[in-house]
């Protein structure tokens, strides 16, 4: 079913209706019955029916794919524990610091992807244009030498707009990956892309920080309001889709269970983050300093994803200029070595 709902707008028409003492239920029975698009309201009545038949509105969202995967992630850990209408606040916020980056991303990316274009057009005007031109013009009237030297210099020409376009193709698709998971509509691409981008140098980082911005964030709301801190720490493993993360929190898990101690893998802490939480007593306490490590993750993920596009951006200009020169070789230099080899054969005396 396609539809355009934006998960945004519906939460905030959630939560300013929650705030006038609604329950989530009357909430999206009120949206089905206001929203004027014909597929929205369904939508809108499918969820209020599965959410009145006791399916949880994460689930509800997920089936009817409304929301990205981690807003869904991050609306399942809200209702493990935390005040819905307390914790819709802090999922509006994610939502909007995403969404701003988002829209700068598109800046920043625009030059990267015309860039490609450019490389990509240089390498179909080369392979299947200038070098079948000069194959043919080569073979028309010139001695054997002069056309052995002109093929070996084309067939490198070829072998470079391959390699050109290789490299093109792989770099784009590394921009596009880590663009979708991070932002990506559709749960299944999005989870994809953020499953392929675990497994890549630098783009993998990326995803670990906005995940560990998430995920923090939202423990330690619920650390703040009273929860036991091994409720929020099972409650942030069920909902990371990341295996390392999930290990670290099932270890730390069984630490307390079986030795009653808390345990800070390097994995979801770097050393400062350790020493802040060391001494911590309450759960309120570490659920303040879990909230300042969301905070310092969000500024490393923004930070990551910026020097990210600069280092597409510095390749796609590479790559342009790799085209020019495969240009050059193809179509100046050719000409060029014709020219050397009759006046080469004219003073041997041929």
């Amino acid at each position: 079913m396609k539809h355009k709902i934006q998960i945004n707008n519906m939460l905030k028409t959630l939560a300013f209706t929650l705030e006038n003492g609604k329950s989530l239920s009357s909430a999206l029975d009120l949206l089905s019955r206001t929203t004027n698009g014909k597929n929205e309201k369904k939508v809108y009545a499918s969820i209020y029916n599965d959410v009145k038949e006791g399916v949880a509105f994460s689930q509800s969202l997920k089936k009817h794919k409304v929301g990205s995967l981690d807003t869904i992630q991050f609306i399942s850990m809200a209702e493990k524990g935390l005040n819905f209408r307390e914790s819709l606040k802090n999922i509006i916020d994610y939502i909007e610091v995403k969404e701003t980056f988002e829209r700068d991303t598109s800046e920043k990316t625009t030059l990267p992807f015309l860039y490609f274009v450019l490389a990509v057009v240089v390498v179909i005007g080369v392979k299947f244009f200038a070098i079948p031109y000069q194959m043919e013009k080569t073979m028309d009237g010139y001695p054997e030498e002069i056309m052995d030297l002109i093929v070996n210099h084309l067939n490198i020409a070829q072998i470079m707009t391959d390699v050109l376009f290789v490299l093109t193709l792989v770099i784009a698709l590394y921009l596009i990956l880590l663009i979708v998971a991070l932002f990506g509509k559709s749960t299944v691409t999005q989870a994809i892309a953020k499953s392929i981008n675990l497994n890549l140098p630098f783009s993998s980082r990326i995803i670990k920080k906005f995940e560990k911005f998430m995920i923090f964030s939202m423990a330690g709301k619920m650390l703040q309001s009273g929860i036991s801190y091994k409720f929020v720490i099972n409650a942030t493993m069920q909902t990371t889709t990341i295996k390392s993360f999930k290990f670290a929190f099932q270890n730390t898990l069984e630490t307390i269970k079986n030795n009653g101690k808390f345990v800070f893998s390097s994995v979801l802490y770097d050393d400062l983050e350790k020493e802040l939480l060391v001494g911590v007593g309450s759960s309120r306490q570490i659920g303040l300093v879990m909230t300042e490590i969301s905070e310092r993750a969000k500024a490393d993920a923004l930070k990551l994803t910026i020097n990210f596009f600069r280092m597409i951006t510095g390749l796609a200009m590479f790559l342009l200029a790799f085209a020019v020169f495969v240009e050059f070789w193809t179509v100046v230099l050719t000409q060029i070595l014709i020219e050397k080899g009759l006046i080469e054969m004219q003073k041997a005396g041929f």
